[in-house]
């Protein structure tokens, strides 16, 4: 088995830049929506420790698309084409036999 390449500059990124931008906005929303009622505050870095334990625990669900900046592992392009072709066969043998159907009405007039 061989382990996928790690590009380091894709982790930190991923992880930390986008974590800190969702940790503060986990911790301001925390702050304007529900200090008021439970008087707890969060500092930016609790809002960062929420977000990381959420991504840990539930995982990665909401992004199974191809341009999927999140994730540090690219998608297999050649998975990805070759189901693209056999859609695309599908729908031309759809096709050919509507095409058969109509020639088989217009033979009958």
């Amino acid at each position: 088995m061989k382990l996928p390449k790690l590009n380091l500059l894709d982790l930190a990124t991923t992880y930390i830049f986008f974590g800190l931008v969702y940790g503060t906005i986990v911790a301001l929303t925390w702050n304007y929506l529900f200090e008021p009622i439970t008087f707890i505050h969060l500092s930016i870095l609790q809002g960062f420790g929420i977000h990381l334990m959420t991504r840990i625990l539930f995982g990665n669900t909401n992004t199974n698309y191809i341009s999927n900046f999140y994730s540090p592992k690219t998608p297999d392009l050649d998975k990805i084409d070759s189901y693209l072709k056999e859609i695309q066969a599908d729908l031309d043998k759809e096709s050919d036999e509507v095409e058969k159907q109509y020639e088989d009405l217009n033979k009958k007039d």
